[in-house]
């Protein structure tokens, strides 16, 4: 197992966050470290055996004419069993890897994650249903584990793609806002015509002597909370 540095753990807890169980969301690791349980066919060997002496082709020049001969090593496995066993997760990518943590619920419903089963109809293909979640790859390979400075780029990056990104919950919450702020804006707008109009078709009442125009002050002023007239300057 290759070791983390202590200070780029620190920075993937507090810039990253911890999920619920109190790991971090992200986390860096080496391809070959990174291991699973699933179910699969296993043919276990005879120690020392090749990967051709497993049931491969073995060449040999021929005498008479030009080429090679060959024929199939008759090596057989000790046994032939379908099982559950560690192995790596990602076989096809060397180097340091970036994982971000999912919740089990990205991962179907527990019949779902047992509908899949090895070549023997039984055994879970899968391995154990991810209660806790799990990490997930994406972004790397890296020869060698990279600073804080580009793992904080990746994250900032990824979260606010995720963030602007239609039909999650913090997308929701954005388009909340938004709406929100909008009908507000509406709002003031149409009571700003509302108001211009009113003071333009009522201003007459505000400046005339008649008794009736007192009448509509005093009630204007009552609306809007004074004791005495409204006055116009």
């Amino acid at each position: 197992m290759h070791v983390v540095p202590k200070e780029t753990s620190k920075f993937l807890l507090r810039f990253g966050g911890e999920n619920p169980f109190g790991k971090p969301n992200w986390r860096v690791i080496v391809s070959a470290d990174r291991l699973v349980r699933e179910a699969g066919v296993y043919r276990d060997w005879a120690d020392g055996l090749s990967t051709t002496e497993r049931g491969g082709l073995n060449f040999t020049p021929s005498k008479d004419v030009p080429g090679m001969n060959f024929q199939r090593y008759d090596n057989k496995p000790i046994r032939v069993v379908t099982e559950i066993r560690e192995v790596q997760k990602y076989p096809d990518i060397e180097g340091w890897l970036l994982e971000k943590w999912w919740p089990a619920s990205q991962y179907g419903t527990r019949d779902e994650w047992y509908s899949y089963k090895a070549a023997d109809g039984i055994t879970p293909m899968l391995g154990a249903y991810p209660e806790d979640g799990d990490y997930e790859f994406l972004f790397g390979p890296w020869p060698k584990i990279p600073p804080v400075s580009e793992l904080q780029t990746f994250i900032s990056a990824y979260s606010a793609q995720i963030a602007n990104k239609r039909g999650t919950p913090e997308s929701r919450a954005r388009e909340y806002m938004l709406r929100f702020e909008y009908l507000r804006l509406q709002a003031e707008e149409k009571r700003k015509t509302e108001y211009n109009a009113w003071f333009r078709d009522e201003l007459s009442p505000m400046k005339s002597g008649s008794l009736e125009a007192s009448r509509w002050r005093q009630e204007l002023a009552k609306r809007v909370g004074r004791r005495s007239h409204v006055g116009i300057e």
